[in-house]
């Protein structure tokens, strides 16, 4: 850019490199470490989580139903299944208000919004309300998952660790990543999925947080191995091995089956989500109960359905996470009619519990069902085509992925994620058909509200996009858009150039030679201190009151530069000369020319019409 310092030579910039190298590296050292103790950390909170919620769930809702799994058996005390959850719907109820903490179920969407909005702020005490509420609430029935709630526990142990450490609002929010996928590889028992979750989250569409996916890698993977060595539990849903090595993909044949799944799978996510929504909404009109008591409404609706879908189905219930569910359905051992029961009242009652404001998260129960709608499909469609000797237990591991895909819009985590709980890698090709098919007939809807389409929209990318996208267009993008340049020439008189000046637009007016190039550049305010002169208006000429020092552009500037030489040389315009001869001009560039091509750029990028 011509007027700027000139580029340093050669064996300055070779150090310079090596002195970006070295603090590169440094950087990468810092968060691998910095992600290893969170990852620790984070190891350990999800083990003391865990212990917590098992505790509630074996003396509160278990010893009430009989079982372990959630359902309701023939000889459970029927009083106590219809109350708990009523009860523990009032005690988190009672929790959130005296905590002063915010209505929010779900746990990952509060992390989401706080990357967009907060900078990556999730307050301390969420750590301990949100472990406390979800607790009582998943252990007193509720139709909740631990994941969710561990997820916003642990970014909100990574945002305390970047507070404390001082970290700018782009590290906080990395850290704030990291600690929620420590969280979740923990309870999940899948590193490599949760590491990928916490970045993919947290847009609509397809993308990702680029610099966090190492920062998270090494959080998830420490706080798996953490928690496995506590806890000894090496998957979150245990899959029989003979199963798991029998599972197939039967090629072109049953695609048709698995597009059909995915299919069902928007659909059902989307009545799933609007009734998520719904319910929120009609708790928040009820003025008669106060909200501080809606919860133990939730609880016993939660209670009332509990004892309705027990008396029609044997085994695992709608009470908790799910997993008992996801269980049964890869084991074949439920009727058609029971998968079609459980799947709609597992979803109501997920609705119902986090909609009423109970805590507890609703990843866990969207992946239970659409593992007994994948087991479901299976079902019938090995009734209606025998021949195909479909294995109904694929349908079921590829519709907890497909499923959970479209409603979280994460569909290369969720893709990673089920086969690495599940041990299972034959079905990758049906996971990510059934994911695709749910993505692309779900754009319009998110379990997620917070979520925003991309890096484009979202707040946390305001300062970085501006950058990004002006650094991607060049003088010569918009020198349509700049206007033809009134030139003066050197010799001409002050009374000449006030005629010219009067009758133009401008407010900067390039001063050329007499071969028409540019020696000097003159302004409007310029020409305020002598303008009154009328005695030598014909004695000055605009060679004595111009500029000699011209700050110029060329056509192969990057907008971002032309932006900064605007700000740092407070000018409105800048003259715009040839690459090739640089006192040739070929245009005047305004300021708000550039702001007008950014803002096109924008909504270009945006998909706006």
């Amino acid at each position: 850019m011509t007027g700027e310092p000139a580029a340093p030579n050669g064996r300055e910039t070779d150090s310079s490199e090596r002195l970006s190298d070295w603090f590169e590296l440094r950087g990468f050292a810092k968060w691998v470490a910095l992600s290893g103790v969170l990852g620790l950390a984070g190891g350990l909170m999800a083990v003391a989580f865990s212990t917590l919620v098992d505790w509630t769930k074996r003396h509160g809702f278990s010893a009430a139903a009989g079982t372990s799994e959630g359902g309701v058996t023939a000889d459970a005390n029927q009083a106590l299944v219809l109350v708990l959850p009523a009860l523990g719907g009032l005690a988190v109820g009672l929790l959130l208000h005296l905590a002063g903490s915010e209505r929010d179920g779900l746990g990952t969407d509060s992390v989401v919004r706080a990357f967009h909005r907060f900078k990556g702020r999730v307050r301390r005490r969420v750590m301990g309300v949100t472990a406390a509420a979800s607790a009582v609430s998943i252990g007193s029935g509720g139709s909740g998952g631990q994941e969710g709630p561990v997820s916003q526990i642990g970014a909100a142990l990574g945002s305390t660790i970047a507070g404390r450490l001082s970290f700018s609002d782009r590290d906080r929010r990395i850290f704030m990543m990291a600690g929620g996928s420590a969280g979740v590889s923990a309870l999940f028992g899948s590193p490599l999925g949760a590491a990928l979750f916490m970045p993919e989250v947290m847009y609509r569409r397809a993308e990702f947080e680029g610099d966090a996916i190492i920062p998270c890698v090494v959080s998830s993977s420490v706080a798996y191995s953490t928690f496995s060595a506590l806890r000894g539990d090496s998957s979150a849903i245990a899959v029989p091995a003979a199963l798991g090595d029998s599972l197939r993909f039967g090629g072109l044949a049953e695609i048709g089956v698995y597009v059909v799944l995915g299919i069902l799978c928007a659909v059902l996510g989307g009545a799933f989500v609007a009734g998520l929504r719904g319910t929120e909404r009609a708790f928040r009109r009820i003025h008669l109960v106060p909200r501080v008591l809606q919860p133990a409404v939730g609880g016993l609706v939660v209670g009332a359905m509990a004892l309705g879908i027990g008396a029609l189905v044997e085994g695992p219930g709608i009470a908790y996470g799910g997993h008992a569910l996801i269980e049964d359905a890869l084991a074949g051992t439920l009727a058609l009619g029971a998968l079609a029961g459980l799947v709609l009242a597992k979803a109501v009652a997920t609705a119902v519990t986090v909609g009423s404001g109970g805590a507890g998260g609703v990843f866990a129960p969207s992946l239970a069902i659409g593992a007994v709608l994948g087991a479901f499909v299976g079902a019938g469609a090995t009734r209606l085509f025998p021949g195909l000797e479909l294995q109904p237990a694929a349908f079921a591991l590829v519709g907890m992925g497909g499923f959970f895909a479209g409603v979280a819009k994460v569909p290369i985590a969720a893709v990673v994620m089920v086969s690495e709980m599940t041990g299972n890698y034959a079905l990758l090709a049906p996971l990510m058909i059934v994911a695709v098919v749910h993505m692309t007939l779900s754009t319009r809807w998110s379990l997620y509200p917070s979520q925003v389409g991309g890096p484009v929209d979202s707040p946390a990318h305001t300062g970085d996009l501006i950058v990004d996208v002006l650094q991607s267009m060049t003088v010569r993008d918009v020198l349509d858009e700049a206007s033809e340049p009134t030139l003066i020439g050197r010799s001409t008189t002050l009374r000449r150039a006030m005629h010219i000046v009067s009758d133009s637009r401008d407010t900067h007016f390039p001063v050329v030679d007499e071969r028409n190039e540019l020696v000097g550049i003159f302004s409007l305010s310029d020409l305020r201190r002598i303008y009154l002169a009328h005695e030598v208006s014909d004695m000055v000429i605009a060679g004595d009151f111009m500029r000699e020092q011209v700050a110029t552009v060329t056509p192969s500037d990057s907008l971002h530069d032309v932006q900064r030489l605007f700000t740092r040389r407070a000018v409105s315009a800048l003259p715009v000369v040839a690459d090739e001869n640089p006192r040739r001009v070929l245009a005047l560039l305004r300021r708000n020319e550039v702001g007008r091509a950014y803002t096109e750029r924008l909504r270009e990028l945006k998909g706006d019409s």
